[in-house]
């Protein structure tokens, strides 16, 4: 049996998740905004507690770096503001501005629309089996012992 690109799972997640991030970002953007935003709003919007840089970094599973530009972006947009941490002069957390919980909440129905329609047709059990493949899968690279060569 030789090996076929097209079947493999890797290629095949990949080419979906591209047409995924791609589709909603095209309907993000009639809207003024990405899809990158829209997970760094849905996120602070959502805080219970102020969020530093880094921690929003790991809830978005992105680079400091990256969210760093996003941030320098959204503050000039207004979206968001940066306030200093009395502990700690260093860290800086990011809220968002009153601008931006409105841009959140317009954009919110996008989101959910957008979710409905990835899962249209999709049974419960169904979506409980691909959520657990795909932990399976990352579990499986987090211990592949060709990991730590």
């Amino acid at each position: 049996m030789s090996f076929d690109l097209s079947k493999c799972i890797g290629f095949v997640t990949d080419t979906a998740i591209k047409y995924i991030m791609e589709d909603f970002n095209r309907r993000l953007e009639k809207e003024g905004s990405t899809r990158i935003q829209w997970i760094a709003l849905y996120f602070l919007n959502r805080a219970e507690k102020p969020t530093s840089q880094k921690e929003l970094a790991l809830m978005m599973n992105i680079q400091d770096s990256t969210l760093a530009r996003l941030v320098d972006r959204m503050v000039r947009d207004e979206l968001l503001v940066r306030v200093e941490n009395q502990a700690d002069k260093r860290v800086k957390f990011i809220e968002l501005t009153e601008k931006g919980r409105l841009k959140i909440s317009d954009l919110m129905p996008i989101g959910e629309n957008f979710s409905d329609l990835l899962l249209a047709n999709i049974s419960s059990e169904e979506l409980d089996i691909f959520q657990n493949v795909l932990d399976k899968m990352m579990l499986n690279i987090k211990h592949d012992p060709a990991k730590k060569e």
